[in-house]
């Protein structure tokens, strides 16, 4: 879930009404896109409810949160917050910088040494995709569509070697992953539409608002399609995927309400509510099938 509706509220109203910072003020060096933390925590809180932590785990999960907290101070030291905050800010991003390097290096190597093999290739995956988005940010292209785009698969894909640590099956994993980068995918579309339609002037825009919508709202049906036929599979980890249907619902009811921008705060905490929902159906389901399996395993046939 994206749910960067306060940056984007922030976007589409004018800039006399954008609160201003007194100017003596040291701005926090934490990562200032309110749905990244949603789109990092509601994966990793996933796994570990519907887990068992252990001490791997959760040292791959601070690893994780100092590399995301990586991201501010390193876009003011390459002037992504502008000129005067690279140069008034400068030392205080560079302290945090390495603070939050020494905290990565070191609870990721311990939760490595630590973790099963197979967490510890899985974690390759978030790696390369952080450093795709760390590039991306440094050029200023994190609020572009692909940005976004990365942003959301690098942040949900925290759960796979988070998910292995905590005892969770690959294909478990893989479905956690899977369901929190569509639900952060569907997310920033619906409120990237909302900002696109309040701003339309031209009949040109407007034909591509509607044909934007027509998408938004075909893959919402997928989704709940795909969920829907998810507990008739015989492979019980892919019963996960209906977790997903909560927020392709409120996506697509959004879709086809048509809001305008000044309803972003309103659309943010309907999002919240929908993966709240999505959270507690995954934690569920993970439980469900962790018994499931466990249950199977004692039988003296095959149930499938």
């Amino acid at each position: 879930m994206s749910l960067e509706h306060t940056d984007a509220l922030s976007d589409s109203v004018g800039p006399s009404m954008r609160p201003v910072a007194p100017r003596n003020r040291a701005r926090k060096m934490i990562p200032r896109e309110h749905g990244a933390y949603a789109e990092l925590l509601f994966p990793m809180t996933a796994v570990f409810l519907g887990g068992s932590p252990t001490t791997s785990s959760l040292l791959l999960a601070i690893a994780a949160i100092a590399c995301f907290i990586m991201n501010e101070p390193l876009l003011v030291l390459f002037g992504q917050r502008g000129a005067r905050m690279q140069r008034e800010q400068g030392g205080r991003a560079r302290r945090a910088l390495v603070l939050s390097m020494l905290v990565a290096i070191g609870a990721g190597i311990s939760g490595l040494w630590l973790a099963p093999q197979h967490a510890q290739y899985a974690v390759v995956l978030p790696l390369l995709l952080g450093v795709g988005v760390m590039m991306m940010a440094i050029e200023g292209l994190e609020r572009s569509g692909m940005g976004e785009t990365m942003a959301a698969a690098a942040l949900s894909s925290v759960a796979l070697p988070l998910g292995l640590a905590s005892g969770l099956g690959v294909l478990a994993s893989s479905a956690v992953v899977g369901i929190w980068l569509v639900a952060s995918l569907l997310g920033t579309s619906v409120v990237r539409l909302t900002v696109a339609r309040t701003r339309a002037k031209t009949d040109e825009e407007f034909r591509r608002v509607r044909a934007a919508r027509a998408l938004v709202i075909l893959a919402c049906i997928a989704v709940i399609g795909v969920g829907a036929a998810a507990p008739l599979t015989p492979r019980g980890p892919l019963w996960i995927l209906t977790a997903a249907v909560p927020v392709a619902f409120v996506v697509a009811i959004i879709a086809i309400a048509r809001p305008t921008a000044r309803s972003l705060r309103s659309i943010g905490w309907g999002l919240v509510l929908a993966n709240v929902c999505t959270l507690v159906a995954v934690v569920a389901a993970l439980k469900l099938v962790q018994d499931f399996q466990a249950v199977k395993s004692t039988l003296p046939f095959p149930m499938f």
